[in-house]
């Protein structure tokens, strides 16, 4: 697969959505879905690289192991471009789950949000 990953610059990453720890990094990742008139849509997720849900997976432990030794990305060291690549390599926006979005509309009507 082809795509371009944009890594996103700034002060400091935000904070991890799925754990609300810091995060090391940020970028904006491409992907598509087929809406409910069978078009597909273009669209750009978020996505960090967290230090603690990341850990575990094979495309993103050497980055965080990178960070950890080094501090600040540097686009200028060549390692890091080599782990940045791998690491965007394996980066994904999970496909939405329609049942669960449709069952969280429903509690938010009900009140329960």
């Amino acid at each position: 697969m082809n795509r371009r990953i944009e890594v996103l610059t700034a002060e400091a990453a935000p904070d991890c959505p799925r754990c609300g720890g810091p995060g090391l990094l940020h970028s904006r990742v491409p992907h598509t879905w087929t809406n409910a008139a069978g078009r597909r849509v273009r669209g750009y997720g978020g996505v960090v690289l967290c230090p603690e849900c990341d850990a575990d997976k094979p495309h993103a432990a050497p980055l965080i192991t990178w960070f950890h030794v080094n501090g600040q990305a540097d686009d200028g060291d060549e390692e890091f471009v080599r782990l940045l690549v791998a690491w965007a390599a394996g980066v994904f926006v999970p496909m939405l789950d329609e049942r669960a979005l449709e069952a969280e509309v429903e509690q938010r009507r009900r009140g329960g949000l």
